[in-house]
């Protein structure tokens, strides 16, 4: 017992209050907001792995892919792999998609029509589209790991501007993602419905036969927001060299040297010359399918409407024929877009660097270094599609052109 005392008497004694007098503290409303604000500013953003902002910002729209067996991957640690779980939906979709194929030839042999040309032209797309769809799905399997390189690089130079003190804000993604996403419900169910009232189908044969054209779409889609990730980020780039431009008048400190935003621009570059060399083919194969499509249909709408006879007009066909139409206007119309964008923002930075050179040598004339930045006004960006020709805005009045050539052909031979 005395050797438990003596240790006790060693021990501090703590103050231990009556219950008559509790131990509160006042709450300061003021202050402890305050304190929040001021942890939430300082609490450091993730751009890798599951929760970064882009993931967050497209993850409905990232599941719907794997789902259909367009993003057979998946994280390990911050950085995002090539999965080989997720490939079973890739193969399951090979096997549905030739499974559909057989019902919808089935079904195509057995319905008479008016004009045997019409049967030729509906197995021709359907045929043409279940190759795209088919080469899409194995593509991916080939190519997920340079993907999943581009995406991990485009996450690098996400953190690596949030360092330089421009942190990336993906409201604007989350808003288009959404906004994507409720216009191709609606075009779809707009499909199906009018679809099965005008043939008579079944809900069941509807969806299957439509399975293979959302999926085709899905993949469009895919690269359509790969490009527009890159382009965002050129954009933003050009605008952090605009703001560190040495001043015309006086003097002013860059925050971000020249050389940073060359090397920046060298990074992102490298990413987007790897994304149009690993959708080159793919380009090709949907501007083809998406031109195929869009000529049949204008041809069935003006042959039913202007060359028919008003009481054998079927409004119901139509309307059908209207919503694809539309379906496939707006995806080839995204990819010329997507891809105008980023070479614009892309191809912009030369010009700023030349601009930064002119002012730098107007106080250094001696100084030879505007050569440095003669690389970046002959390294251009495009989007080849096969090797054929460059995907721009300024294609899409060509292919419009040509687009009308054939469908007067039609018209007048058919």
């Amino acid at each position: 017992m005395r050797i438990f005392q003596e240790e006790l008497v060693r021990c501090r004694r703590k103050q231990v209050f009556p219950l008559s007098k509790p131990r509160t503290t006042a709450f300061d409303v003021e202050t402890t907001y305050a304190e929040v604000v001021r942890d939430k500013k300082n609490r450091a953003k993730k751009y890798h792995g599951p929760d970064s902002q882009l993931y967050s910002a497209i993850y409905p729209l990232f599941c719907i892919m794997k789902v259909f067996g367009l993003a057979p991957y998946d994280f390990r640690g911050d950085e995002i792999v090539p999965s080989k779980a997720c490939l079973l939906f890739s193969f399951a979709f090979m096997v549905l998609y030739c499974h559909i194929m057989y019902r919808v030839y089935i079904r195509f042999i057995s319905v008479k029509r008016k004009k045997a040309f019409l049967n030729v032209v509906e197995t021709t797309k359907v045929t043409i589209n279940y190759f795209v769809a088919m080469y899409e799905l194995v593509a991916t399997i080939f190519r997920r790991k340079a993907l999943s390189q581009v995406w991990n690089a485009q996450q690098d130079l996400d953190e690596r501007l949030s360092q330089l003190g421009y942190p990336r804000k993906e409201t604007k993604t989350e808003i288009a993602m959404w906004t994507l996403l409720i216009s191709q419900i609606v075009v779809w169910t707009a499909v199906n419905q009018s679809g099965m009232y005008a043939f008579g189908e079944t809900w069941l044969f509807n969806v299957s036969y439509m399975c293979i054209y959302i999926g085709t779409a899905i993949s469009v889609y895919k690269f359509i927001g790969m490009a527009s990730f890159l382009g965002q980020r050129f954009h933003q780039l050009n605008r952090i060299a605009k703001e560190n431009l040495p001043p015309s008048v006086g003097y002013k400190s860059s925050t971000v040297s020249r050389q940073t935003i060359q090397d920046l621009h060298n990074q992102l570059m490298l990413i987007s010359e790897t994304l149009s060399s690993l959708y080159s083919w793919s380009l090709l194969f949907w501007v083809g399918n998406l031109g195929v499509h869009s000529i049949s249909n204008l041809y069935f709408i003006i042959d039913n409407i202007i060359l028919s006879a008003y009481k054998d007009i079927t409004w119901p066909m139509i309307l059908n024929m209207c919503c694809w139409l539309i379906g496939f206007v707006t995806q080839l119309l995204a990819i010329h877009v997507a891809c105008d964008y980023t070479i614009t923002e892309a191809n912009f930075m030369g010009a700023i660097l030349i601009e930064w050179e002119a002012r730098t040598i107007r106080r250094f004339p001696h100084d030879d270094s505007v050569l440095t930045s003669l690389s970046f006004l002959n390294r251009r960006l495009h989007f080849s599609a096969g090797g054929l020709f460059d995907i721009k805005l300024s294609l899409l009045c060509t292919f419009v052109g040509g687009m009308s050539t054939y469908l007067i052909i039609l018209l007048q031979y058919l």
